[in-house]
């Protein structure tokens, strides 16, 4: 994907030195060679200058970096600072080296003539398409600050969203994978003892405690070839999640078969879709458009995919917009709602009363969701741990059996 980017090479320095009034100052700078950083922190007054180079990897940017940049862009040009010398100074502050190359290019086109969204469409890494046909249309009604402004508010709710599910899911999987890995290194390493101990006795053992040393004893066996197999595998995953989206629909395909999960990304689904077509429908971009900005955007969700495109061939027939929407993949009383709006002329006031409707939803869902995760875990973890110690233990309760 950066390949087009990688025009010359961006290096991180670090820097600390003394300001015009003596002060002691320090930072990051992101620049071609350390000549140039010296020669910036000149200018800037700084004295008594040591320069020292990071050596770190460039990494694909977050979310919240590419958010914040769209922030800071719409608060610049809402103050009238022409967008190229925004998007300098955007760039001069900038601390990732990805977003950097990027901004810096989009720079170099707008210098060769191009438009704010047809350097986009040449360099559309970072940015969804809907987000590009926003910003064009914007361009071109001259409402650029407030399509930029409501971007940012919709990023920012997405990822406070985000930021919220990956808050919750933390806590748990950490206590899942304590479990597992206690519970492996019971089976490797305690189990055998007991296994020896109970060898020399001629009482039959019970069936899960028979069950616990063959699994010991097989772990036990194989641990180095499981050992290079996980992490052989770990690394195809890796690789496949990097190079295509396959795990993730698959993930989300599996989830949404989840009583408590599927709610959630239904509701995730309608609060996204809503929110786009509003902010799009604002723009004064036609439904058509909507639709099929939809559906040349990457999406890792498959089904809302689908619906875009019947919903997008029903439009063409002459169909209305809601007449298009599925029940089952999105909700009756949504549909109900967009089809009000649409009747009245005020579709995009609806959608957009829709998409905070479903948004408290969604978040009361999370919230039961967090409530429900833990006590969860905890017992499969109690199960986990307490089936081992019950197959170790179970033979001793005979104490008569066993002692001779």
């Amino acid at each position: 994907m950066n390949k087009n980017l990688v025009t010359e090479r961006i290096y991180e320095y670090r820097w600390k030195g003394l300001n015009r009034f003596q002060q002691k100052q320090g930072g990051k700078l992101l620049v071609t060679h350390k000549d140039e950083a010296e020669k910036r922190l000149l200018a800037q007054g700084i004295s008594h200058i040591r320069i020292q180079r990071n050596f770190v990897l460039p990494t694909p940017p977050k979310q919240d970096d590419v958010t914040q940049i769209i922030h800071q862009l719409a608060l610049l040009v809402q103050a009238h600072i022409p967008l190229k010398q925004a998007l300098v100074m955007i760039k001069e502050n900038c601390q990732q080296i990805r977003l950097f190359q990027w901004l810096q290019h989009l720079i170099l086109q707008i210098e060769s003539g191009y438009s704010f969204s047809q350097a986009l469409e040449k360099l559309p890494f970072y940015l969804s398409h809907q987000e590009i046909q926003l910003i064009k249309m914007g361009e071109t009604s001259g409402n650029l600050t407030t399509i930029l402004c409501n971007m940012a508010e919709s990023r920012s709710k997405s990822d406070k969203l985000n930021k919220k599910i990956k808050k919750i899911l933390f806590y748990p999987a950490m206590i899942l994978f304590i479990s597992i890995s206690l519970s492996l290194l019971l089976l490797i390493f305690i189990v055998p003892q007991f296994a020896e101990l109970y060898d020399n006795k001629s009482k039959e053992l019970p069936f899960i405690t028979q069950l616990l040393f063959s699994f010991s004893q097989f772990l036990t066996n194989t641990i180095y070839g499981l050992f290079i197999f996980t992490l052989i595998l770990c690394f195809l995953l890796y690789f496949i999640n990097k190079k295509t989206k396959l795990l993730k629909r698959a993930k989300f395909l599996l989830l949404g078969r989840l009583p408590i999960f599927s709610q959630i990304i239904k509701q995730a689904r309608i609060v996204f879709f809503c929110q786009n077509c509003s902010l799009m429908i604002d723009a004064h971009i036609r439904l058509n458009q909507i639709l099929q900005a939809f559906q040349d955007t990457q999406s890792d969700d498959p089904i809302l995919q689908e619906e875009v495109k019947f919903m997008l061939q029903l439009l063409q027939q002459g169909y209305r917009f809601y007449e298009g929407l599925n029940p089952t993949v999105f909700d009756t009383e949504m549909i109900q709602m967009i089809a009000i709006g649409e009747q009245s002329g005020n579709l995009s006031q609806m959608l957009h009363h829709i998409s905070e409707i479903y948004q408290q939803k969604l978040d009361y869902q999370i919230d039961i969701l967090s409530h429900l995760l833990e006590p969860m875990l905890m017992l499969i973890m109690g199960v986990i741990v307490g089936t081992i110690m019950l197959g170790l233990y179970l033979p001793i309760f005979d104490m008569g059996a066993l002692v001779e």
